[in-house]
């Protein structure tokens, strides 16, 4: 029997501030370790409106959607990755000299040194290109529009402009443009620095409050390498959408027309882009943008598909199912790739103060066993994955559960002013309830919603302005969902609902967990345990993996009698019945596939009629609302109805009658007689 892969790993990862695919991420971590909110939000907001308002931000936001996680990976994810970051570095310190020195405007001189420790050296570097405007008599407002002016006008290269003539859909082509300094922002803004620091106060006052063209006409006389600026300018206003199908014609379009990339990842990419204001990311506003995340690293083992009756007796377990019918990011081990998870597979994190944590992904049948014998003190915490409510979760197990949503994925804008009013939380439709919890972190707040029945409880953690926001645009949405928003008391209906979100707070916050939020202990162990009976099966297991290698090499009717009895000896063994789920429907599925190897081989009708009864009873052991049903099923159908000779049919299928019968497939072996 294949082993279960377990890795002692530790994993995740550690940064304060984020600024991608659209959305601006926060550590909670940093802030819970004395990091301001308000400082990390003004860095990476600075960021943020410095993409969204140059060519070459809304190019690098495009590619960002194929080049990061969860697309799957592949050559075209992989030329994408490269495209992006030849743009990120050409700009990056560009980027963020304008973040760090413009925080800094507001930080009193007695707090500079500190504010200057928590920066890297590069970032700082980079700024110090600024530090003139500090001294000069102008007022703050336009000292921080300034360093906008001349962030943008760094930014503002004519890439799209060029991407079609000069090909630039070509890594190659792409870093050679970007390397020839006029056409390389971090080369540009040290430049436009010097300019402007020799323009009297007046000149630095118009600039700041004029238009940017304007701006550029003034530092008409800037060169980078000798050669004088050209600028790409964006249309006023907001993106139209007729823009940015423009952006994608120009930018996607050559991906999907380049016959070196494999065609069913041009297919994907096409099919992504079939609606580009509903999957380009940026254009929310840039505070409905803001999520907190937690990115410190945890220590403990990785496993896939371990026994599921050692999954027991956590106080709080992270979800992540993958209802996508493409491969999506799994659990993260540090320095590595991410764990990928393939469609209906699941990703679970097991958290408790108390004892050892864990991670592992398993697949449906382990997945739905867990759950199924999962008591009810547990607490499900859904990462938004499919979907925010998780209404269309994949798993009419999961999905009945209840269970709490932390927002990690969406912004807060798509989450809540683009889903919810659609979708709702529940399958009716039905009022939404909302209350906005302030954490004691400075500047933070919850915004919890609920639908009638109270679950799910959605929970999206992000800055205490953002979730204020939200929620007065949800009371003023006039959709099919009403929304009504309450105080926290009124909000959670039961102790259980309290107990969730206290235990999911702890956790997201690192707070010490108070006793009360322990599980009971549980109950004692079976024996034998899963990892007792699986470690029984897999002599057997080996011995029908030999058989079976033995028959493929030599399809005789010895070495096919060999495989025959491992296969039957391994499917007496009294372990058997205690394996995974998981295990057992292998065991079963393999077997008749051994079986009807024997028929197709040697025509032999006894090894039929063996794989059709093993086939019946992995029929009759399958839950029957399980998707997986459909297709065992099927194949049950195919075997009596495809690979039995009709003058054969009352010889083999006689003694299986009763359990065929039982199938409704008797009545369809006949229409079948018929119509040969």
């Amino acid at each position: 029997m294949p082993e279960s892969a377990a890795r002692a790993l530790t994993f995740s990862r550690d940064w304060a501030g984020l600024c991608q695919n659209g959305r601006i991420l926060v550590s909670v971590d940093r802030l819970v370790h004395g990091d301001s909110l308000d400082e990390i939000l003004s860095h990476e907001t600075a960021h943020d409106v410095l993409l969204k308002s140059t060519q070459l931000g809304w190019v690098l936001l495009a590619l960002s959607v194929s080049a990061l996680d969860p697309y799957p990976p592949g050559p075209l994810r992989d030329r994408c990755e490269r495209l992006l970051g030849a743009g990120i570095l050409a700009s990056r310190y560009t980027q963020e000299a304008v973040a760090t020195f413009l925080p800094s405007l507001t930080v009193e001189d007695t707090r500079r040194e500190a504010y200057r420790a928590r920066h890297p050296r590069e970032y700082l570097a980079a700024a110090d290109s600024l530090e003139w405007l500090r001294a000069r008599d102008l007022p703050l407002e336009a000292k921080q529009k300034l360093v906008f002016v001349l962030g943008k006008l760094a930014l503002a290269v004519p890439v799209l402009d060029a991407w079609r003539p000069l090909r630039l859909h070509l890594p190659e082509q792409a870093e050679r443009w970007f390397h020839t300094p006029r056409n390389r922002p971090d080369r540009r803004f040290p430049a436009l620095c010097r300019a402007l620091r020799d323009q009297p106060d007046e000149a630095l006052l118009s600039m700041a409050h004029g238009p940017l063209a304007d701006a550029a006409r003034l530092c008409g006389h800037v060169r980078a390498g000798e050669q004088p600026l050209r600028y790409g300018w964006l249309p006023a206003g907001a993106p139209s959408p007729d823009w940015l199908a423009g952006l994608v014609h120009d930018v996607i379009g050559p991906l999907t027309a380049d016959t070196a990339l494999p065609r069913e990842e041009r297919d994907l990419l096409e099919t992504v882009w079939q609606h580009p204001a509903a999957n380009m990311p940026g254009l929310q506003p840039t505070m409905m943008s803001v999520l907190l995340t937690t990115t410190t690293s945890s220590h403990g083992m990785i496993e896939v598909n371990p026994p599921t009756d050692a999954l027991h007796g956590y106080p709080l377990v992270e979800v992540e199912h993958n209802a996508l019918p493409l491969p999506v990011p799994g659990v993260e081990p540090l320095g590595t790739d991410p764990m990928w998870l393939h469609e209906g597979h699941t990703a679970l994190w097991f958290i408790s103060p108390w004892k050892d944590n864990r991670a592992c992904h398993l697949a449906p049948p382990w997945f739905r066993e867990w759950l199924d014998e999962l008591d009810d003190d547990t607490t499900l915490c859904v990462r938004d994955g499919a979907d925010i409510a998780g209404i269309r979760l994949g798993d009419p197990r999961l999905a009945k559960r209840r269970r709490v949503v932390l927002l990690q994925h969406r912004t807060p804008h798509r989450a809540l002013l683009v889903e919810l009013p659609v979708m709702g939380l529940d399958e009716e439709l039905g009022p939404v309830t909302m209350t906005v919890a302030h954490s004691e972190l400075d500047g933070v707040a919850y915004l919890m919603l609920r639908p009638e029945c109270s679950s799910p409880v959605v929970i999206v953690p992000t800055a205490r302005t953002t979730a204020e926001r939200a929620a007065q645009a949800l009371l003023d949405e006039r959709g099919k969902v009403r929304f009504e928003l309450v105080d926290l008391q009124t909000f959670l209906t039961s102790g259980e609902m309290a107990r969730d979100v206290l235990r999911v707070l702890h956790n997201f916050e690192a707070k010490p967990w108070p006793e009360i939020l322990k599980p009971p202990a549980p109950p004692p162990p079976r024996r034998p345990s899963r990892a007792e009976a699986e470690a029984a099966m897999d002599p057997p297991a080996e011995r029908v993996c030999a058989a079976a290698e033995a028959f493929e090499a030599a399809p005789t009717a010895t070495t096919f009698a060999a495989l025959a009895r491992a296969v039957e000896a391994a499917l007496a063994c009294p372990a058997l019945p205690s394996i995974s789920f998981g295990w057992r429907i292998w065991f079963l599925e393999t077997a008749a596939g051994h079986f009807h190897a024997g028929y197709e081989k040697l025509g032999d009708v006894g090894a039929l009629l063996r794989a059709i009864e093993l086939q019946c009873d992995l029929v009759a052991l399958i839950p029957e609302d399980w998707p997986e049903r459909a297709g065992q099923e099927q194949r049950l159908r195919h075997l009596v109805a495809h690979a039995v000779p009709p003058d054969q049919w009352d010889l083999l299928l006689t003694p299986l009658a009763s359990k065929l019968a039982g199938r409704g497939l008797l009545h369809g072996r006949n229409q079948d007689a018929d119509r040969r």
